[in-house]
């Protein structure tokens, strides 16, 4: 079996969880140590949540649509701050052939913000939650999103010491940069930092590979810290394979409770049960806007992501609905 990020979630809940909503029948071990789900609730009308009418439309006229969900990692110090979502992706689960996909948005792409104007679009979670920031993709990109799974970088951390750290492949010019947000880290849980000393293929622990995703100034900045970001989730999804009821404990009381999302226990069951019966071998991925639809611009002194929200829009929908990957 193929498991995803969303399996973080998904497995607890087939295994052991009952939403406030929902009640699910589990194994008397589950039961045993079952935990409810914690469930955001959004407005779910199409108008709340920025599904206009015309992408209702075309995904009324698709058979067996795609499921789509938002994942964020936002920049928070504590719970109860609602900070930048450093990461934004579009999960995409195909309920017809279960091939999942990855696409990156990124960070500093120079959206529309209902309530705002044109800012960057990490900023909408920080200005309106998750239900601004779902509003904010799907009108920008014509997106037909209702539910999503958000994490910060400590909870991050967490899942990842959990599963036992991820194994990455650390270039020599990432180990200073790697080090200086870990010191960062170390300082606000006040923990002595765990340097990395050398470079090469190794097992990051989670505030290290949470240190290695937040990497900007090597390379061509934030292309290819979303790629950065999407390795080390390939990473946990190789951890996952094959992974027994030994972890569902692991899931529940370490995984959990360090994850934020709008789906209902009964949603996660269903959608959980389409990527355990997945064949597919590996995930599409794939980062927006492209390089030749976008350029960088400054407006008051602040650098934005300006794209052709137009072409941005039909690549996006091309790979998601039509499996053609993206050129540069």
């Amino acid at each position: 079996m193929k498991y995803i990020f969303l399996s973080l979630v998904l497995l607890t809940a087939i295994s052991f969880t009952a939403s406030a909503q929902d009640t699910t029948t589990v194994t008397s071990a589950a039961t045993e140590t079952s935990i409810p789900l914690p469930v955001v609730k959004l407005i779910k009308t199409p108008a709340a949540l920025g599904i206009s009418p015309k992408t209702q439309k075309s995904i009324a006229a698709i058979a067996n649509p795609p499921i789509n969900l938002a994942l964020f990692a936002v920049d928070r110090r504590d719970k109860n701050q609602e900070g930048n979502s450093d990461v934004i992706m579009i999960i995409t689960i195909d309920q017809v052939t279960k091939k999942i996909k990855m696409s990156s948005i990124l960070r500093d792409t120079y959206v529309n913000i209902e309530g705002k104007g044109m800012d960057k679009i990490n900023a909408a979670f920080a200005l309106g939650g998750p239900q601004l920031a779902i509003k904010t993709i799907n009108q920008n990109f014509d997106m037909d999103i209702q539910d999503y799974i958000n994490v910060d970088f400590f909870g991050t951390a967490k899942m990842i010491d959990a599963l036992g750290g991820v194994e990455i492949n650390v270039k020599p010019e990432e180990i200073p940069y790697l080090n200086n947000y870990l010191k960062e880290i170390s300082i606000i849980e006040n923990i002595p930092p765990v340097n990395v000393t050398n470079a090469g293929i190794q097992v990051l622990n989670g505030r290290q590979a949470v240190a290695y995703t937040r990497i900007r100034a090597v390379g061509r900045g934030d292309y290819e810290r979303t790629e950065r970001q999407r390795t080390v989730l390939v990473a946990l999804f190789n951890k996952m394979k094959g992974a027994g009821p030994a972890l569902y404990p692991v899931f529940m009381n370490q995984i959990l409770p360090n994850m934020e999302t709008s789906l209902s226990g009964m949603n996660l069951f269903k959608i959980g049960g389409d990527i355990l019966n997945s064949k597919s071998k590996t995930i599409d991925q794939a980062r927006f806007p492209l390089d030749s639809s976008s350029k960088g611009i400054r407006v008051n002194n602040i650098w934005y992501l300006s794209a052709d929200l137009k072409i941005t829009t039909a690549a996006i929908h091309n790979f998601i609905y039509k499996g053609i990957s993206p050129a540069r």
